[in-house]
């Protein structure tokens, strides 16, 4: 009979080395950090753009003039290109595997979510009792995002203090 743990690692034994690879099953390869990256930014830019300038860029003209979705004539849809490519950006970085994925980079992934969640729904809780009307689904559209952000700064924080305290133990070694 298998062991449960089976389906979380796999071991590899030469002489009397014993070396453990992770299997992470929804994780993104590595090269979609860099992917993820640059939908963010590219979503970020277009926003920035639209904002700055107004002008929608991607509409859909209705040519008989009769309504469409309660607007005559055209119906942009640039709001909609820019929030995805942010998600899929942000989703991107923050689900992407490390080049060396070890029991300690899970243990700080979930650390890191944990912590991101508690974060964003405090922060959400007070949004709640101080804004209102039409800002409230403004910030509740944000607030889907932060939940990501959160959890990506916290990671890369964490990782990098990680790195950075091996940095400083290998030096004593030495």
């Amino acid at each position: 009979m298998s062991n449960i743990f089976d389906i979380c690692k796999v071991c590899f034994t030469f002489g009397k080395s014993n070396f453990t690879k992770m299997k992470t099953l929804f994780l993104f390869p590595t090269s979609s950090r860099k992917i993820g990256s640059i939908l963010f930014l590219f979503g970020i830019a277009f926003f920035a753009y639209s904002l700055t300038f107004g002008t929608e860029i991607f509409y859909v003209t209705d040519l008989s003039n009769k309504p469409l979705n309660n607007l005559i004539g055209t119906e942009g849809f640039d709001n909609e290109i820019q929030l995805s490519l942010v998600l899929i950006g942000l989703i991107l970085i923050a689900f992407s595997r490390e080049k060396i994925e070890d029991e300690h980079i899970a243990q700080l992934r979930l650390d890191s979510l944990q912590w991101a969640v508690y974060i964003n729904y405090i922060v959400f809780f007070g949004v709640i009792w101080i804004v209102y009307d039409l800002l409230f689904y403004m910030v509740t559209m944000y607030n889907v995002f932060t939940l990501l952000v959160f959890f990506i700064i916290r990671f890369r924080w964490k990782l990098y203090m990680s790195n950075k305290a091996l940095t400083l133990e290998t030096r004593e070694a030495i």
